[in-house]
């Protein structure tokens, strides 16, 4: 079959983690790590797995920090390469054991998690919770290094024609969720578990920094999810801001506007010796969607006394950050990453089946529109010119769609 290929070299790392900025097309062109290539197809692992044929598969933002050399080599020991990347993956049952319980030609979404059990190993703490995304034990057993598909050599993600996955990493998609929709769960799900680890009270000021993938999935999932909260948003670029509006958001500013947003809700600004604004009061809940300095200094900023401050956005190494504001405000600050078994009330259920039932239920909230470019597999390097300038490509969501020329 035909698949992107990420190659690790620690010198083409470094080459592009200094010049890359400066010459884009030592990621996208020939000296990059990509390469659009033939790989042997994925084969039944098991009476339990299935193989996928991908329809759709999205760009996601860890993927280009991979690509890019700026993800934190803190998880590089969870990650084995070469491997196909992609782990937001939408496709049909192709072939399946006799113990997956979906038959072929189902359609299905793709939760990337590498559980113990697909390891062969008795499941840890966070595997035996429904959160394989936080195993233990995902440098273990008869697979690669990897906590997820697409990061993990023995099983390839979805930036190739078909993908191998285990029956519990299906989730069958309603009739009434289109294509374009689905292959959005995965970005929705990673938003919806964030909101559901720290859902803001009614009648909540809450700002969502960052208005790419994650930040637009964030208000999605607010507003699926019934939040009653007044919702900002900081939107670097205009497609971003009318998508943001779209999909619920009461107020978009840009990202310069942030502190004119906080007095808004309420802040009281103050003038240091050096430097830049401070508040008193503000938002009661940060999304930071970003994970820059930039980013993560305005969220602590405006964020009020006591309030919270959930990291969205895939933060990595942050010099200069000043941190004065959480012990001064005793600010809250949460981390989130993933999805897994969620408790809503007395039930338990994944949650990709919960955005899944969602997006049934409410298909007049336009979460498609955020895919903005589509690419065939041998137009990668479009696909990635289009992910690394978004100001002039105008590109938000940016998907793969394996098996097209």
């Amino acid at each position: 079959m035909e698949a992107l290929v990420y190659r690790l070299s620690l010198p083409r790392v470094v080459l592009t983690k200094l010049l890359g900025s400066r010459w884009p097309w030592l990621i996208y062109g020939p000296p990059g790590p990509l390469v659009y290539t033939h790989v042997p197809d994925p084969e039944l692992r098991g009476e339990d797995w299935a193989v996928v044929r991908t329809h759709l598969a999205g760009v996601c933002g860890s993927d280009l920090g991979v690509i890019t050399a700026h993800s934190s080599p803190s998880a590089s020991p969870f990650s084995s390469f070469p491997a196909v990347l992609g782990h937001e993956i939408y496709g049909v049952v192709e072939r399946a054991g006799s113990q997956v319980p979906l038959p072929a030609g189902t359609r299905v979404v793709v939760d990337p998690s590498i559980s113990c059990t697909m390891r062969g190993l008795p499941p840890c703490p966070a595997c035996q919770e429904g959160f394989p995304y936080l195993c233990r034990q995902c440098t273990e057993g008869h697979l690669s290094a990897g906590f997820l598909v697409g990061f993990c050599r023995d099983l390839p993600g979805g930036w190739g024609e078909r993908t191998p996955a285990h029956a519990s990493q299906l989730h069958p998609v309603p009739d009434a969720v289109s294509d374009e929709r689905a292959v959005l769960v995965e970005p929705l799900a990673v938003a919806f578990h964030g909101v559901l680890r720290r859902t803001p009270p009614a009648g909540s000021r809450v700002l969502v920094i960052g208005a790419g993938t994650i930040g637009l999935c964030t208000v999605a999932a607010l507003r699926l999810l019934g939040v009653d909260a007044r919702v900002t948003v900081a939107a670097r670029h205009g497609m971003q801001a009318h998508l943001a509006r779209a999909l619920g958001a009461d107020e978009v500013v840009a990202p310069a506007e942030i502190g004119a947003a906080a007095r808004a809700a309420g802040a009281r600004a103050f003038r240091p010796l050096i430097g830049r604004e401070v508040y008193r009061g503000g938002f009661d809940l940060v999304y930071d969607c970003v994970g820059t300095r930039r980013s993560l200094d305005d969220a602590l900023r405006v964020t009020r006394e006591g309030g919270t401050v959930l990291l969205l956005g895939a933060a990595g190494e942050i010099s200069r950050l000043d941190w004065t504001f959480v012990w001064m405000r005793e600010l809250e600050i949460v981390g989130s990453v993933g999805y897994g078994l969620e408790r809503i009330g007395e039930r338990r259920v994944h949650t990709f089946d919960l955005v899944l039932e969602a997006l049934a239920e409410h298909p007049e909230l336009p979460v498609e529109r955020m895919i903005t470019h589509r690419f065939p597999l041998r137009l990668y390097r479009e696909a990635l010119r289009a992910a690394l300038d978004r100001r002039s490509s105008g590109a938000v969501k940016i998907v793969f769609t394996p098996g097209e020329g």
